[in-house]
């Protein structure tokens, strides 16, 4: 009996671990890695438990600790967390004051930020100069850009050395510093080795290397799986009784046993916004249609709340504010429970999973992505 081929659209955090689950249970596995999706906007933070099979699979990227933390934030705050990125700092995992580098950036205010987290931790928190940014033209780099000139070891040591002068003009148990430990990987480790003493960056909400970390880990996972990837975007997945249809915007074909949808949320473009067309329409207008579409064309239904969208009576289709605010009793707006319909097996038809952000009704963090990732994939390569 020959091997299932499992056939995973999307290359986020859903998509890699529904991966890495299928090729663990014997699969051969096929990456379709469409444009960035929400993943590669991850802050690095890992909000929710996660299973010990959902843990194992995910350690594969070696990029996450899956331990409870204590982390800051670039907005002045502490908050916990169940997991992050390996190069935020756990405050949890130290003691004595904490410095916080205060460094030549307009993106960076540390004394702004040790006088807040200040507000919350007696510990005490110190801003004091560390000369990490080492000519003019880096103040106008982004925190993505620095980080990545810290994956060079040479510069990596020029920043140790700097940060042990700051050292030596107090006694501290911990470093705080702006996102700039490594873009292809997590150099905080390295970092505390050098110094002497842990180090590690604040969380910052969109513009730091964590995303770019985790495709770098992905491709490296996947790589060293032996998983195939294909660089393409999906323009219709088929199904028949004995298999799957895949077929590529560039022309191409797959045919597999099973195929995982990871193709991301309305943020991540899997899922568009479909308003009605009354409004521009020159004579009659066209039939109402749903208010939310996939992007490419799946045997699956899209819903909410557990049910299939109903096509609107108005030709004018659904209010928009009805779609972006918050209804009364519901913890999130429509935009963030629209997805795919499936089972408890996460089975949206006969041959096709669907995880990540692309489902209906399940949380848009890195830990459902990754939960419901691993069961798609287990479930899709049975």
């Amino acid at each position: 009996m020959s091997e299932r081929h499992v056939v995973v659209v999307g290359g986020g955090a859903a998509g890699a671990a529904a991966a890495l689950a299928a090729h663990a249970s014997g699969a051969r596995v096929t990456v379709v890695l469409g444009k960035t999706g929400a993943t590669s906007l991850t802050s690095g933070a890992i909000d929710g438990e996660l299973d010990d099979d959902a843990k194992s699979i995910a350690s594969a990227l070696d990029l996450w600790t899956f331990e409870r933390a204590k982390i800051a934030t670039s907005a002045g705050t502490l908050r916990a967390t169940h997991g992050r990125d390996r190069a935020l700092a756990d405050l949890d995992a130290s003691k004595g004051a904490v410095l916080v580098a205060r460094v030549a950036h307009p993106a960076w205010d540390a004394r702004a930020l040790a006088a807040s987290y200040a507000e919350t931790d007696a510990r005490g928190f110190v801003a004091d100069d560390v000369a990490l940014v080492v000519n003019e033209a880096e103040r106008a780099m982004r925190h993505a850009e620095l980080a990545a000139l810290h994956d060079d070891p040479a510069r990596l040591a020029v920043a140790a050395d700097r940060i042990k002068q700051a050292l030596a003009r107090g006694t501290y148990g911990a470093v705080l510093l702006p996102p700039w430990l490594g873009a292809r990987g997590a150099h905080a480790s390295e970092l505390s080795a050098l110094v002497g003493v842990p180090c590690g960056e604040v969380l910052v909400a969109f513009d730091g290397p964590a995303g770019l970390r985790f495709e770098h880990a992905r491709d490296r996972s996947l790589q060293h799986a032996r998983i195939s990837t294909l660089k393409s975007r999906v323009k219709r997945v088929a199904q028949t009784d004995a298999a799957c249809a895949v077929d590529l915007d560039d022309g191409a074909a797959l045919e597999a046993d099973a195929v995982v949808l990871a193709t991301g949320g309305v943020l991540a473009g899997g899922i568009a916004y479909t308003p009605g067309e009354a409004a521009f329409a020159r004579a009659m207008p066209p039939p109402s249609r749903a208010p939310f579409a996939l992007g490419y064309d799946a045997p699956v239904t899209l819903g909410h709340d557990g049910h299939a969208f109903v096509v609107p009576g108005s030709v004018f289709g659904v209010a928009p504010e009805s779609i972006a605010l918050r209804a009364p009793g519901e913890r999130d707006t429509l935009l963030e429970r629209v997805g795919v319909l499936v089972d408890s097996r996460l089975r949206a038809s006969d041959r096709v999973f669907a995880c990540g952000d692309a489902l209906e009704g399940h949380a848009r963090t890195i830990a459902s992505a990754i939960a419901t990732g691993v069961a798609a994939g287990r479930a899709a390569a049975a």
